[in-house]
């Protein structure tokens, strides 16, 4: 019998496998393993299964700011624990009208939070990223050195990998069943049952398409699509220093290296008329497809509109991926049932990333229960109910 069983090998429950490990706690972590195949694949996916993820501190949520600040800080930690690089400090790039009030919220976060950005004008913009096509009357905010992108995949090993170094049991098949017991709990795996004293389930959107708890969440999961767009030659020479960006109403990756050997530069715009996705069924024949073709068309006219360069390239491909929101906007850290043998921690709400080391420790805080000496409260993460 393990003493945490934690559920799910994502951003989020990986960290929490580490910190628990970390803790000194004897922890099972049942995370499965990337789909080699995706189309005859049969289990569960994940939206980690890529390359490009922005992080930053410049936030216009305090609460999102300080937990990516501190997470950031942990990812050197983190590296040298797994041996597995994968923060890039590309920068990052908040661009938005002057006269509104979004850069004043998040240059307020920044500096609270000891981000290192400058604020740049129109002009200024345009000096410094040649290579971009900014509309009269923007201002922007250039965080540097704290910020850029990492890759999903690779944080999610690194974790992974410092849990096991750290003495964790890594388990790679998927869980099936999590239930409470007389004494604990029981997790299902094609490779056996798993007893433990509790369960940490970090199972994002197919939380409740498997039903891994005892109550359905109020969970809202939402099918991504994102385009990628192939560079090369001058093309790539020329976004050289481009940092990850947010502004227009989408986020944009710099050109990164894909496991294919080429450069992408990927754009995505996530909005509620997404398609919402509620069975088992749903995820995966939506992991399977190749995104929405309307969005690909959208995304295309921002993209090119935004960095000229990229307009005529035909070696373009969509991607698919979900992301999950609570209905407070902050992730649901919480027990799921009365004898507090079943937690979760879920919900991303679209930039889980770059705070999912400080989530994780959130997590691995409620279960071994020890002090809270978080920065958000705990009742702010409460569990809500479908």
């Amino acid at each position: 019998m393990h003493r945490i069983i934690v559920v799910g090998g994502g951003l989020i429950g990986a960290a929490a496998a580490r910190h628990l490990t970390r803790m000194g706690e004897d922890i099972a972590l049942v995370a499965p393993e990337e789909p080699v195949d995706r189309a005859s694949h049969a289990g569960v996916f994940a939206s980690h299964y890529d390359e490009g993820r922005i992080t930053r501190i410049l936030d216009p949520d305090p609460k999102w700011g300080v937990t990516a600040a501190r997470s950031i800080a942990r990812y050197p930690e983190i590296e040298a624990a797994s041996g597995i690089r994968f923060f890039e400090p590309a920068g990052f790039l908040n661009f938005a009208p002057a006269d509104g009030d979004r850069l004043a919220k998040v240059e307020a976060v920044g500096s609270a939070n000891n981000a290192r950005f400058d604020r740049l004008d129109t002009e200024q913009l345009r000096a410094r990223f040649p290579y971009l096509s900014f509309p009269d009357g923007e201002a922007g905010l250039h965080e540097h050195g704290t910020a850029g992108y990492v890759s999903p995949r690779k944080l999610a090993a690194a974790q992974t990998e410092a849990a096991r170094r750290g003495g964790a049991t890594v388990i790679r098949a998927p869980a099936t069943r999590v239930a409470a017991t007389g004494n604990g709990v029981e997790v299902e795996t094609a490779e056996g049952v798993l007893t433990g004293e509790r369960a940490l389930v970090a199972a994002g959107g197919f939380t409740n398409a498997w039903g891994l708890v005892p109550r359905r969440l109020d969970l809202t999961v939402y099918a991504r699509t994102v385009v990628l767009i192939r560079v090369e030659g001058a093309v790539l020479d020329g976004l050289a220093d481009m940092p990850s960006l947010v502004g227009a109403g989408a986020y944009l990756l710099p050109p990164i290296r894909y496991p294919d050997g080429h450069a992408y530069v990927k754009i995505g715009v996530g909005t509620a008329e997404d398609a919402r996705l509620e069975t088992a069924e749903d995820l995966d024949r939506w992991f399977k497809s190749t995104g929405s073709t309307e969005n690909r068309a959208e995304f295309l006219e921002i993209i090119t509109s935004l960095i000229p360069s990229l307009a005529g390239i035909d070696a373009v491909h969509t991607d698919t991926c979900v992301t999950s929101y609570s209905p407070h906007g902050l992730p649901m850290i919480d027990w799921v049932d009365d004898a507090r043998r079943i937690a979760v921690a879920v919900a991303g709400n679209g930039k889980g990333a770059k705070s999912a080391d400080d989530w994780g420790y959130a997590g691995a805080l409620l279960v071994a229960d020890r002090a809270w000496d978080h920065p958000i409260p705990r009742d702010r993460l409460a569990v809500a109910f479908a």
